[in-house]
């Protein structure tokens, strides 16, 4: 199994072309799960709990400025913001912020892929994109792999904008191929039954 890539035009250069990864699935943290309760000893509800201890306690020490360094896999760390003032004096605690979470990836999982294995995926260059109905058969197929899918997964294998994948869903609906499961934010879909 290997990576795959397409060419993208990069933005304000021209005609040069650059290599780009095409993203083929979201691995949500269940998966993840039951991934590790099939090579160790512990039940994919454990690994779970275990996932779950760990997020908390990372948030725990990044909110008091620490830097949590997990080996082999890398560190996180909280940046800040606050609005850019003349003085030191303007910039009181109450205009800092929280901004973002920045993770350093550990020069052992960069040596883990640095010999990652890529081939060209199986479309022609995507510099158009997909074709709708190209775009509908992979949210098709994932479905049946996965039994569900979301906007947002809509999106990751069909490098697409929200509004496209959007769009390509309620087609699905309308030609009653797939049902929606749940509201708003988060929807999922499935496959349509014939007792549906």
């Amino acid at each position: 199994m290997s990576a795959t890539y397409n060419l993208f035009k990069n933005p304000g250069k021209g005609d040069n072309l650059h290599a780009r990864q095409v993203n083929q699935y979201t691995v949500r943290i269940d998966a993840l799960c039951e991934e590790i309760s099939q090579i160790s000893s512990f039940s994919s509800s454990d690994v779970k709990g275990v996932l779950e201890a760990l997020k908390s306690r990372i948030a725990f020490h990044l909110k008091y400025g620490d830097i949590v360094e997990l080996e082999g896999l890398g560190t996180f760390n909280a940046s800040l913001k606050c609005p850019s003032l003349p003085t030191e004096k303007q910039i009181t605690p109450h205009l800092v912020r929280f901004n973002k979470v920045v993770f350093r990836c550990s020069n052992e999982l960069k040596k883990e892929l640095r010999y990652m294995k890529v081939e060209r995926a199986d479309e022609p260059s995507r510099l158009k994109g997909y074709t709708e109905e190209k775009r509908k058969t992979n949210i098709l197929n994932y479905i049946q792999q996965n039994n569900t899918i979301s906007t947002l997964e809509c999106r990751s294998i069909n490098g697409c904008s929200k509004y496209i994948a959007l769009k390509d869903l309620r087609t699905l609906l309308d030609e009653q191929k797939i049902v929606r499961l749940g509201y708003r934010a988060n929807a999922q879909y499935g496959l349509k039954t014939r007792e549906e």
